[in-house]
């Protein structure tokens, strides 16, 4: 992950040395790197001197270059309280996951509705995500709890262990169970592009063995 951030970071700063921005002013480039994963912490390196084999006198002349890792599911009630958009909703969902391994359903008010069902989608494992969001539209059904309801209603889930019965035998399921996998790994830019890009989200199908 730090050389990835370092390539995003590099062609941001790059982009402020090309001559049509020689004279502009310089400013800083801030990577986050948000952790989706609620089972267990982050464990991988978080700085580029982590991954590197140096040896021990280089080390002083080798720049090292530390990524920023927020892990959401182990913030702080109070820290996840403080969001005020949708994404207090998922952070919330991720939280409850992690500490009591079930979910129950925030009332509140979401103002993207279907951003937010595709994210759930990625790392619940709703089922024929289309078709709820369709409904909830229908329903003017704006709340997690809301959206919950009408997963169970609409025989797309049982119970709160959403994406993980099984009979996993259709192309939704297969999808389903490669979002699970995604979010376990808490890799949120993965989940994202296998939710929109369908040639990249086959490749992942093929790589993690899911094609049946």
């Amino acid at each position: 992950m730090p050389m990835r951030v370092i390539g995003y970071d590099g062609a941001e700063y790059k982009k402020q040395v090309l001559e049509e921005n020689r004279y502009k002013k310089k400013y800083p480039v801030i990577t986050l790197v948000l952790y989706m994963g609620y089972e267990k912490n982050w464990k991988y390196s978080n700085s580029l001197l982590d991954l590197l084999e140096v040896d021990e006198n280089l080390k002083p002349y080798v720049s090292d270059y530390k990524i920023n890792i927020f892990e959401i599911a182990f913030l702080d009630r109070e820290k996840i309280n403080l969001f005020k958009s949708d994404f207090r909703m998922l952070a919330d969902y991720l939280y409850q996951m992690r500490t009591t391994d079930s979910y129950e359903g925030d009332e509140s008010d979401i103002k993207h509705v279907d951003e937010i069902l595709m994210l759930m989608s990625a790392m619940s494992g709703f089922k024929n995500v289309e078709n709820i969001i369709k409904v909830a539209h229908e329903r003017k059904v704006s709340n997690m709890k809301g959206f919950f309801e009408l997963a169970e209603e609409k025989g797309l889930e049982k119970g709160i262990e959403l994406g993980r019965t099984e009979g996993r035998e259709e192309g939704a399921d297969m999808v389903s169970e490669l979002n699970t996998i995604l979010a376990r790994e808490g890799n949120l830019e993965k989940i994202i592009k296998a939710n929109t890009d369908k040639v990249y989200r086959n490749e992942l199908l093929n790589k993690y063995r899911l094609l049946r």
